[in-house]
């Protein structure tokens, strides 16, 4: 073979060559682009849910854990019914009735979240059957909540009016006091509120069991997808 002829086969093999490399490369790019796409979409939802079910779960488990010792969680016994939050002062929201006020805020919230995760499950990219396992364990924690008189479309109205819309975030806990404060707003919080009334006189302890560990089953899988470390023990770990 010729000179002319070993320069353009070496010409013609670098050619190829650079072009496959091109090509991976381009192919490898999109994929990371992809892979980062979907992390981030994931983690922009499952990360509120559950930072969400973390704060929960450790509040009801302040109930609990205090019904055990005591048969009742006094912080909290700071109503006989719903409609005594009407006229509450600004005061009692910060003050006296803030233990009892900012859990029924923490499980609110909470339902904001699963119905949001819940609506745009279909915009998620997990693993396998991973979105079919989330689902049913969103759905395992409204069921608990729903044993407890907090029923199902409950909880989603809940969860949408602590939403605040346009900007999407949800309401802090001086928002959600001024809610509370509306009666004819507040109405559809009462069955929480019960719930949150019963738990503090020691009442209803297998149904907050069930919402206890519904909520712990939905934390771990949450954190095995988002590959991080037991929110709940870290929770707690915060306290210490």
């Amino acid at each position: 073979m010729d000179t002319l002829s070993v320069t353009l086969v070496s010409a013609l093999t670098s050619g190829v060559i650079s072009m496959g490399l091109v090509w991976l490369t381009s192919r490898q790019q999109r994929r990371d682009s992809i892979r980062t796409q979907r992390e981030t979409q994931n983690i922009s939802y499952l990360n509120p849910l559950r930072w969400h079910t973390a704060e929960a779960h450790h509040r009801l488990s302040l109930y609990a854990t205090s019904v055990d010792r005591h048969g009742f969680y006094q912080p909290a016994q700071v109503l006989s019914e719903p409609q005594e939050v009407d006229g509450k002062s600004t005061a009692w929201f910060a003050g006296r009735g803030v233990a009892l006020v900012s859990s029924i805020w923490m499980t609110s919230c909470l339902f904001a979240q699963m119905t949001r995760t819940r609506h745009d499950i279909p915009f998620l990219r997990l693993p396998g059957k991973d979105d079919t396992r989330l689902s049913a364990l969103i759905l395992k924690v409204h069921v608990a909540f729903a044993a407890c008189d907090v029923y199902y479309a409950t909880q989603s109205s809940i969860g949408t009016d602590v939403i605040l819309e346009p900007e999407g975030r949800l309401r802090s806990y001086r928002e959600f006091c001024d809610f509370l404060s509306q009666p004819d707003r507040r109405v559809w919080a009462d069955p929480l509120i019960w719930f949150h009334l019963a738990i503090a006189n020691g009442e209803r302890r297998p149904n907050l069991q069930r919402a206890l560990d519904a909520l712990q089953e939905l934390s771990g899988f949450l954190d095995g997808s988002l590959a991080g470390g037991s929110s709940l023990r870290a929770r707690w770990d915060a306290e210490l």
